[in-house]
């Protein structure tokens, strides 16, 4: 490793009080520096996009590189057995795919072209912020794991793919590689790529085609790759802060980072894994006497849950596949019980269509209309046939687009139909259900046109 680092900067686009953690492990109580936690608090949010604190509320604090080092040590260099190390420890992806870290690095290591990885920093999710926060609060543990991840495969270009809008963390990774470059820490340049804003643009093929000079958009279908054209390695930079723990021989902790939509606000929270949906409710401020009636995990690509359903499963990604859910980018959206699921699924659905590629014929017609299709429901006053088109568009949209947004529309949709029958039925019978005006949580404006070229 040189004396000394490297770093650049290259811009895209131009960027347009704390609740209570849960309890530290023992050796955190009786003051040492905890090395088991991703963040160093919880911090409640803006209500919607960049993960920036509330207004009146204190973000947690930002860890420089001395504190950091005196947390969990200098960083180690990174080399082919980390593979098995990550391997044995069974790391999975942490952007909502949960693939296996393992899987993807022996993909990219079967072909020998020039390798990009990549940390991706760029929440598509409007109501996701654990990524954001990570990156203000630990921006080194994420440079570290993308660091040790370049020198183990043999990387020749290290990236740091932000949302054009998130000054924050493009901030926070500024200032890092700067005290990095000081210390000599890094040898490999890094690159912060500040990318389009908008909701697709944070998805690993998306990312791949922006930095080979392309659009901003997700492929899904890929040609037999040439064993000497240029490799690219995406992973999600909560992915990467486990990776620097592992790279320096300490477990990966116990703990998930989620973005949690309560009365009292958004949070960011790292939760224990043995902990219930009911749990982290709880200590995120879900103050109504009653419990909500459903639950939206995973974002707004995600599914829908009844309370009964998930109430008492932990937030481990296992224990929520085996009831057939998942937390996908971490995201748990409870709806209160006075809501309408049905007009909260219709705005979602307008908003995932007018955010669509438009590359295909799902996208460009099957996702409008059944946007379309929920609005007439919720308006009351639908045709005779609404919900057996409903059904149709389901069953023509799945699985025949260019890319997977579509697929993320029409599960969050069918999980709508499933957990608020009975509402929809009421819709469909021409008579809108009682809590049809009543709010649930938001959903920004739909941006047409937003912009998906470098």
């Amino acid at each position: 490793m040189s004396a000394a680092a490297s770093w650049s900067v290259r811009e895209v686009l131009p960027p347009a009080t704390a609740t209570a953690p849960a309890p530290a492990p023992a050796s955190a109580q009786a003051g040492q520096p905890d090395r088991r936690l991703l963040l160093t608090g919880t911090t409640t949010l803006t209500p919607l996009g960049p993960a920036d604190a509330a207004p009146g509320r204190s973000p947690a604090p930002t860890e420089d590189l001395a504190a950091h080092r005196d947390r969990i040590g200098p960083r180690p260099v990174g080399d082919p057995t980390l593979l098995d190390v990550v391997a044995r420890a069974g790391l999975t992806g942490h952007g909502g795919g949960h693939v296996p870290a393992a899987a993807k690095w022996r993909r990219v290591l079967r072909t020998t072209g020039p390798l990009t990885v990549v940390a991706n920093g760029a929440e598509s999710e409007p109501v996701s912020g654990k990524d954001g926060t990570l990156l203000r609060q630990r921006p080194h543990l994420v440079l570290d794991g993308l660091a040790v991840l370049a020198e183990a495969l043999g990387a020749d270009r290290a990236v740091l793919w932000l949302h054009g809008d998130d000054d924050g963390a493009r901030r926070a990774a500024l200032h890092a590689l700067e005290e990095r470059h000081r210390h000599g820490t890094d040898s490999l340049q890094v690159e912060v790529v500040s990318g389009p804003h908008h909701y697709l643009a944070g998805e690993g093929s998306a990312i791949t085609q922006a930095l080979a000079g392309g659009p901003a958009l997700p492929t899904a279908r890929r040609p037999v790759p040439d064993p000497h054209a240029p490799r690219t390695l995406v992973h999600n930079v909560e992915t990467l802060a486990r990776l620097a723990l592992l790279a320096r021989g300490l477990p990966d902790p116990t703990t998930v980072l989620l973005t949690v939509v309560t009365p009292t606000g958004r949070h960011v929270h790292e939760a224990r894994r043995t902990d219930t949906v009911a749990d982290v409710l709880a200590r995120t401020g879900w103050t109504v006497d009653t419990p909500p009636q459903a639950v939206l995990l995973g974002g707004y690509g995600g599914q829908w849950a009844t309370w009964q359903q998930v109430c008492d499963v932990t937030v481990h990604e296992p224990a929520l596949r085996a009831v057939g859910l998942g937390l996908g980018a971490g995201v748990v959206v409870p709806l209160a019980a006075g809501a309408c699921g049905i007009a909260q699924t219709a705005q979602l659905a307008e908003y995932l269509a007018a955010m669509s590629a438009r590359q295909c014929g799902p996208c460009l017609f099957g996702l409008p209309s059944l946007a379309r299709t929920l609005g007439a429901l919720v308006a009351g006053k639908p045709p005779a046939d609404t919900l057996a088109r409903l059904r149709a568009l389901l069953t023509a949209v799945e699985g025949r687009g260019a890319c997977h947004h579509p697929d993320g529309v029409t599960r969050l949709v069918a999980s709508a139909v499933q957990v608020f029958g009975p509402d929809l039925a009421e819709h469909a019978a021409g008579a809108p259900c009682l809590g049809s005006g009543r709010p649930g949580f938001g959903v920004p404006p739909a941006a047409h046109g937003a912009e998906v070229r470098p």
